[in-house]
């Protein structure tokens, strides 16, 4: 088992992701269509990624000034140059601004960020390990965005299956940074929310980005690993990797769901392949009736 430095590359066939075995849990057939066929996208998916580039302009900035408020601007600036979000700059601003109060506040040192972990059967990239100058001991650290924060999510964190995941690499991570492995705590989930909040005609970018940030909340929630199984997730993680070898083999044949056909709001970017028609004209084929145009 090693430990995986950038440049970041496509995973192999045979390595599974959280991001992927949380995709073939959900639709065995999707998984196979985009991970294993290459199939092409149908003609009226959208190819907006906005909500996507948001949160990776703000967690560009976290890595590339290590979590602190050195040359933040001008970190922010790059960020949102490259992933071409700069008319959200303000709003990515207050979160940082919010998220190094939290960081502040917890007393934590970085020790890496985005460290790539990497067997024959898992890939993965661990946001941040963070470390207590004073007492050594370690966690690993997950950082998300989100338009809001649901207590539901601290109820079940302690079952995460990406904590856990990353937590079952926490010996090879201790060796390769040097690290007492008995100091390690578990996992620190950080989730910064966005805001609506639009700047005002006439309004000064700095004013801005403080009434912003009065609309956004970054929390850091401890997961300790005495309530974590992180050996039970990743032998669950070898099944569904397993499972994937037979795909690509052809000796086992994916299942459908066509309840995940509208997930996060939006169609299947394989929805012809399951309906016949894309989404599109899927809907189209029906007449439908309203309280507006009856």
């Amino acid at each position: 088992m090693a430990l995986v430095e950038a440049p970041k590359e496509e995973a192999p066939d045979e390595r599974l992701s959280y991001s992927s075995s949380t995709l073939l849990k959900n639709c065995e057939q999707k998984y196979c269509y985009y991970k294993i066929d290459k199939a092409p996208k149908d003609s009226d998916v959208s190819d907006s990624t906005e909500a996507f580039d948001i949160g990776k302009a703000f967690h560009q900035v976290l890595e590339d000034n290590n979590h602190t408020d050195v040359s933040l601007e001008g970190h922010l600036d790059n960020a949102c140059r490259a992933l071409e979000v700069e008319a959200h700059k303000g709003m990515i601003h207050a979160m940082l601004l919010r998220y190094l109060q939290v960081h502040a506040k917890s007393g934590l040192e970085v020790v890496r960020c985005e460290l790539g972990l990497n067997n024959p059967k898992f890939i993965g990239y661990i946001d941040v390990i963070l470390k207590d100058p004073k007492t050594g001991e370690w966690w690993i650290a997950d950082l998300k965005t989100a338009g809001r924060y649901s207590p539901i999510t601290t109820a079940k964190l302690a079952n995460d299956v990406q904590l856990n995941l990353y937590c079952s690499f926490a010996e090879h991570i201790a060796a390769a940074l040097e690290l007492d492995v008995k100091k390690f705590m578990g996992a620190r989930y950080r989730v910064t929310t966005k805001s609506k909040l639009k700047r005002k005609v006439g309004e000064s970018y700095g004013a801005h980005v403080r009434r912003t940030a009065k609309n956004v909340v970054s929390y850091d929630i401890i997961v300790p690993i005495a309530e974590m199984s992180p050996a039970a997730v990743y032998k669950e993680h070898l099944k569904l990797q397993a499972k994937t070898v037979k795909f690509r083999k052809g000796t086992l044949k994916p299942t459908r769901n066509l309840s995940y056909c509208d997930s996060f709001f939006r169609s299947c970017d394989y929805f012809s392949r399951c309906h016949g028609k894309n989404f599109t004209e899927a809907q189209d084929q029906f007449e439908m009736l309203t309280s507006d145009n009856v």
